[in-house]
């Protein structure tokens, strides 16, 4: 482990040139790679999270999330054993997907309203890809299996909640600062939109950057000469709209297709983990809890959509 902290950084460092390289030697790749990750952002990312970012700040800061999570709990609470503002963001994060799921908790934490705990363990099951991603463009556009959107949808969740649930973390020894369940009065002003607008379009730039830059790795990385089929997985590892692009254009059994592409949704890819790591700055979230339990939730969604296809 020691070893490992040593030469972290040189790995970082020779990462970053090899990547400036590869820029440099295949322009015309990372150009038309640039240009699908910019028109996968505006055109799908900006007007489906938008909205749902500026609403949720302005929720937070109005102090109505507080109301909200207080009608849900007796629903939500002992199902998944969290505070009435967790059930706030399980809310948020299931309607919204990610990286918003991540932006309230995170939001939550910080106000005191969760503890940096319970934050840890809601992370997993409220950052999953959006309804719409699911419900639309994964069933409709890539699998082209429309009777599968409710079951997917149904599936990429419930393995996030039992991914989350086992592998909950246990409770510091520490004290952790006490849950602020008081009721925040309603207030609103233009200022408080305002500042819900500045806030959403800083965090969608942040997440437009990763999805670019990974989009430009995803198709320097698909001139490797390898098999299609590995390129098609490692793809779907880097980013899964792309990725997932790819594996449905490979000659697959339909059934081998859907689990593989469940799994991997489940999971998010590379990129969607640095647009959560992003939006968690200052939370001290241990990043690597969140991965593993993303991993497991993809190994868990792919084999529940397996069983689900043999039923059915």
């Amino acid at each position: 482990m020691a070893l490992f902290r040593n030469i972290r950084p040189y790995l970082i460092k020779i990462c970053i040139l090899c990547f400036l390289c590869c820029l440099l030697l295949f322009p015309s790749t990372a150009l038309t790679g640039a240009g699908n990750g910019l028109s996968l952002w505006f055109h799908q990312v900006l007007p489906s999270l938008l909205p749902f970012l500026i609403l949720s700040a302005l929720l937070l800061s109005t102090g109505l999330s507080d109301s909200i999570a207080r009608h849900l709990a007796p629903l939500l609470s002992p199902v998944f054993r969290c505070s009435p503002s967790g059930c706030y963001a399980i809310v948020i994060g299931l309607l919204s997907g990610l990286p918003v799921g991540a932006r309230t908790i995170a939001a939550l934490v910080e106000s005191g309203r969760i503890t940096k705990s319970e934050g840890q363990y809601l992370l997993p099951l409220c950052n999953n890809p959006s309804p719409l991603f699911l419900l639309g463009f994964i069933s409709v556009s890539i699998l082209n299996q429309p009777h599968l959107r409710y079951p997917l949808f149904c599936i990429v969740t419930l393995s996030s909640v039992f991914a989350a649930i086992l592998l909950r973390p246990k409770q510091s020894n520490t004290p952790e600062s006490p849950i602020d369940d008081s009721q925040k009065p309603f207030s609103f002003s233009f200022v408080l939109l305002d500042s819900a607008i500045e806030q959403s379009f800083l965090i969608l730039s942040r997440v437009g950057g990763y999805i670019i830059l990974f989009s430009v790795l995803a198709n320097l990385f698909a001139k490797l000469p390898l098999p299609a089929f590995v390129l098609a997985c490692a793809g779907s590892f880097l980013e899964i709209t792309t990725g997932s692009a790819a594996l449905s254009a490979l000659p697959l059994p339909d059934s081998l297709l859907i689990s593989l592409i469940t799994g991997f949704v489940a999971f998010g890819g590379l990129s969607a983990a640095a647009q959560t790591k992003s939006v968690l700055a200052g939370t001290g979230f241990p990043f690597a809890h969140y991965l593993l339990t993303k991993a497991i939730a993809g190994l868990l969604a792919g084999i529940l959509m397996v069983v689900y296809l043999r039923i059915h």
